[in-house]
C-alpha cells in the first residue's frame, strides 16, 4: 500500500468523513494538506499518521485487566 493517500482513499482507509479528516489535518493531528502538485486543490494524507491517530484513540489495557488475563492464562 502506498504511503500517501488521496482524500477519498484516506477517508475509506481511516473510516473518517471528509470534513472531519480535513479538520484534524488542519489541527495537526494527522499529516495532510492540499497536494502541491494538484491544480484542482486535491488533498493528500500520510497513511502512517492516520494509523498513529487511530491507535491513539484505542483504550489502553488497565492493570486490572492485565492481572485478570494473567490469572486466566492469557497474555496481552
Amino acid at each position: 500500500m502506498t504511503r500517501w493517500l488521496s482524500l477519498k482513499e484516506a477517508c475509506t482507509y481511516a473510516h473518517i468523513g471528509r470534513k472531519r479528516l480535513k479538520r484534524i489535518a488542519l489541527e495537526g493531528h494527522v499529516k495532510g494538506c492540499p497536494d502541491p502538485d494538484s491544480k484542482r486543490g486535491d488533498w493528500i494524507f500520510d497513511r502512517l499518521s492516520l494509523d498513529a491517530y487511530r491507535e491513539g484513540q484505542m483504550p489502553g489495557v488497565t492493570t486490572r485487566e492485565k492481572a485478570l488475563a494473567i490469572m486466566k492464562g492469557v497474555r496481552l
